[in-house]
Order: C-alpha cells, then structure tokens, then sequence
C-alpha cells in the first residue's frame, strides 16, 4: 500500500461510530478499513472492551496483515489489549511486528525486556522500532547504542542507535569517536546525517574537528547542510557564519528520497520490500517505498516523530 492509497481507505472508512466500525470487522471485506478507521477512534476516544476484543479477534484469528496490523496499533493507542500485543510480537508479518512494538511501549511501557528482546528480530523495521521505543522510554545505554551502530545491518536502526547515543552517553569521549567514525565511513547518508546532528549536540572540540572535515565535506548535500547547522550550533553561532566547500551533491541520490527509516534501498529481506514493513512503523511507520506494503505507523515516521 502507497501512502496515498492509505489515506484514500482512511477517507473510505464504512462507519463513523465506534460500534459500526467494530460491526464491520466480522465482514472480511470490510474488516481491514474498519481497523483502519478505529485507529482514530482509539486515539480520540479509547475503546470500549468489546470493541478490544474484536480487535483481538482480528489479530489472532482472522484478519490479513494489514488487517491485524491496524487491529494492534488501535490497541496501543488505546493502551490496552497488552496480552494481544505481545502475542503480536511473534506475528509471521514483519509489518504487523514492527507495530507491536510500538503498541506495547504505548499499551506497556515497563516492558522493556520484551522490547530489548525485539532487537533480536529479523527484519530491521522491528529492531529500527524497538530502538525507539526503547530510546522514547530512556531505556537504552550507551554500550547498547554503540553495538546496535556497530553491528546492525539494517540502515534505519543504526540511524536511530546513533540518534538516542548523544542522550545516553556515559563516556562523551567515546561517543564522539564513535559517531566521528560514522560521519566518515558510514555508506547510508540518513545514518551520517544522524551522526552529524550527534556531534553537534556533544559539542566538544573534537566533535567540531570532525563536523568541520568530514561533515561540510561529505558527498551528500542533506548530511552537509546537517553538519553546518550541528557545528553552528556547536558554536553558539548562526548556520550562515559556516561556509561550506564546494562539492557535487551524490550522483543519481535525490535529498531525503529513501524508503523506510532513513535506509537507501528496500532490503528484500523485509517484509515491505514486495510485501510490507515498517511504524514504519508498521504500515505506517516510515517513509514509504513504492509498491505493496503497509502504510507507515503514525507514531514513528521519518523523524521519530509523530506525523503520518
């Protein structure tokens, strides 16, 4: 599902009253929009128990992927059906996963180790959630930020580890080695921009050294722009005070133009690379390619944020 064809269903919803919608999710041709449509619901009003255990139903008996997907995230914004959520967590579709997560920090934010468990997961959208799940809730540490920076193959978790690692660091010094590391090695441009932001809020000398040689010289135009605004900062100065060198944007790569989660390239191990992936978050849960999937989890976008 494209973004567009996510806000067309929303605006196709076959019932505006909470109890029409949870009618409609006994009809299998209906059931996946009324789910839709009860994610306002549950964020405007919360949900009445039956209406809990309808959406239960969906996720553990008959709804598709989309379907249970829009079923948990309802929950979540509910803060309830926490057993159901959990459950999720084990779901076969990434998508429907990578929502859970962000249901359960909503419906249960002392869950941590459930979500510190989730960085196990497959697909890179659920570990890219559970990191800021775990980040939103404090919950992360600097030995975790810098493994996850290290190790994870998926662009858009270490795009976030190296978000949450300036909050959470113990050792400033290493934090800025490491994130200096990321600004000039790093292939993804959204995880260098990540780390340029980084320096620019530890601000010690060596982070301005690194955001002055690597940062205003990186071949992406949005990680430069990115590290003149971080070093301004750094320097309690204006961003029009920092010249930036000359230098040809990356060839063929359109500012801020990748899918989910800041990643350069679909990843065919994910579900929404053919078939869905996300909060994208979930369906909705970040930038969303073209083609099939979910649309993006409203809560984590693009920027962590909150906007769909």
């Amino acid at each position: 599902m494209t973004l567009e064809d996510y806000h067309s269903a929303r605006d196709g919803a076959p019932a505006e009253d909470e109890q029409s919608l949870r009618e409609c999710l006994a009809d299998p041709s209906q059931r996946r929009i009324a789910a839709l449509a009860l994610v306002d619901v549950a964020e405007r009003d919360g949900l009445a128990d039956e209406t809990v255990a309808a959406l239960a139903r969906v996720v553990e008996t008959t709804g598709g992927p989309d379907a249970r997907q829009f079923a948990v995230e309802a929950m979540g914004l509910a803060g309830t059906g926490v057993d159901v959520i959990r459950a999720a967590l084990s779901d076969d579709h990434g998508w429907v996963r990578a929502e859970a997560v962000v249901a359960l920090s909503r419906a249960d934010p002392g869950a941590t180790a459930v979500l510190r468990a989730a960085l196990d997961d497959d697909s890179g959208w659920v570990r890219r959630n559970a990191l800021i799940a775990l980040g939103k809730l404090g919950a992360v540490d600097q030995s975790l930020l810098v493994d996850r920076i290290k190790t994870d193959p998926h662009p858009a978790a270490r795009e976030y580890a190296a978000q949450f690692l300036p909050e959470a660091a113990d050792d400033t010094d290493e934090a800025v080695r490491i994130l200096a590391a990321v600004l000039a090695r790093e292939p993804n441009a959204y995880v260098r921009a990540k780390a340029a932001d980084g320096l620019g809020e530890l601000a010690t000398a060596r982070a301005e050294e690194a955001l002055e040689k690597q940062g205003l010289t990186d071949r992406s135009d949005d990680v430069r722009r990115t590290a003149r605004v971080a070093l301004a900062n750094a320097r309690g100065t204006d961003p029009e005070d920092i010249e930036i060198p000359g230098h040809n944007d990356e060839a063929g790569t359109p500012p801020m133009a990748s899918p989910p989660g800041g990643s350069d390239a679909p990843s065919p191990a994910d579900p929404r690379s053919g078939a869905g992936d996300s909060h994208q978050q979930g369906q909705r849960g970040q930038h969303p390619p073209s083609g099939p999937g979910p649309a993006p989890s409203r809560e984590y976008g693009p920027d962590g944020g909150g906007s769909r």
